[in-house]
């Protein structure tokens, strides 16, 4: 067995194809496995003797579920390993928090400023003139105070404000924003945010994946997700966004969700549907969902009811990023019963091949079902 493979199986770099040959290989001989483990095991040792950037991502929670798994592992085997790791973490939490500073409104000060002066300038209509000059004096005078001060307060946070990302990398993360909404995550998915996010204004951006958002009601602050080029605006449901290289698809699970793109604009209700490319000039079309296999990394399971093998594939590529041909025509309609709650790819192929009596077959990076 090629010794890079197995460093990358070790760490969690090998893809599904990769795993499927490395678990084959365990499984041929006892030896292969107990060659392996001492592999592992020297790894491990020398992996954490040089890299203290992995332990910093464990600490910020941004190391996938192979990282952590090693990382527990490497803390539960010596307790001077956990004192280092203790001696980190505690180092890594002194360090200073950005600072929030509360939006100020520019174009609000400036209005509430002419409004004071306009009043004011009826109330000193019996003013003898020889004073005229310096009431106007003092006027510019503040005006130039209130919006050097404005200006000021304006720089000073636009310099604080800081951008906040959720990644999820190679794991499905669920977390919450600043007003209580639940974002869940899918692999390889990046929600940015500011720093500075109040009750004003609820916008996030989805810069690459997918999100199940679970939006906090508030009639009086609608939430906006902006996303290639739509714009997608609720008040509180919950819907479904996934963002492709040049499209983005949106569904609405519950509550009614408006979607902007170009000058058009779209309702969508519960069990809707729509693909938006970011070429479209006109309006695209709406759809019914068939199913709730889009949900599937928010129901951490997969329930196939009597579900056409040829669906069965779709949800697979769509879930673990593979393409998977049936090569027979006539395969694509056996039906399957099944339920899986996080398997990987390889036990949910084996399932498909002993319940079918397929083979399995790699071939350029694609994974074939035939006979």
């Amino acid at each position: 067995m090629n010794k890079e493979l197995l460093e990358r199986y070790i760490i969690g770099g090998t893809n599904e194809v990769e795993n499927m040959m490395v678990q084959e290989w365990l499984d041929k001989d006892a030896n292969n496995r107990v060659e392996y483990l001492k592999m592992k095991e020297i790894f491990q040792s020398y992996l954490y003797a040089m890299n203290k950037e992995l332990l910093e991502r464990y600490i910020v929670g941004e190391s996938n579920e192979a990282e952590r798994l090693i990382v527990q592992e490497w803390l539960d085997k010596d307790a001077n390993n956990r004192e280092a790791y203790l001696k980190m973490k505690k180092l890594w939490d002194s360090l200073p928090k950005p600072v929030e500073v509360p939006d100020v409104d520019v174009d609000k000060a400036w209005g509430d400023f002419k409004a004071m002066r306009d009043k004011r300038a009826l109330e000193r209509s019996d003013i003898p003139n020889k004073k005229t000059k310096v009431i106007q004096w003092n006027w510019w005078a503040a005006a130039s105070v209130l919006i050097l001060c404005a200006l000021g307060f304006y720089l000073f946070d636009r310099a604080h404000r800081e951008t906040m990302l959720l990644s999820s990398h190679d794991v499905v993360r669920k977390d919450s924003l600043p007003d209580g909404s639940v974002v869940t995550l899918n692999r390889n998915t990046e929600l940015a945010y500011s720093s500075a996010w109040t009750s004003t204004y609820r916008n996030v951006a989805l810069k690459q994946g997918e999100v199940f958002f679970q939006v906090h009601k508030d009639q009086q602050h609608p939430f906006v997700i902006e996303t290639g080029k739509s714009k997608i605006t609720v008040l509180g449901t919950s819907f479904n966004v996934r963002r492709m290289s040049n499209a983005t698809e949106v569904i609405v699970s519950t509550g009614l969700v408006r979607v902007n793109y170009g000058n058009k604009e779209v309702l969508l209700r519960p069990e809707q549907m729509i693909t938006i490319r970011d070429s479209d000039t006109t309006k695209a079309e709406t759809k019914r969902v068939k199913d709730q296999f889009y949900k599937y990394y928010v129901d951490r399971e997969l329930l196939f009811e009597n579900t056409p093998l040829q669906r069965v594939v779709e949800v697979l590529e769509r879930a673990y990023g593979y393409k998977i041909e049936i090569d027979h025509p006539a395969d694509r309609k056996l039906l399957l019963t099944a339920t899986f709650e996080q398997n990987s790819l390889t036990e949910i192929l084996k399932v498909l091949r002993d319940t079918f009596a397929l083979k399995i077959v790699a071939k350029d990076k694609e994974i074939h079902l035939t006979r």
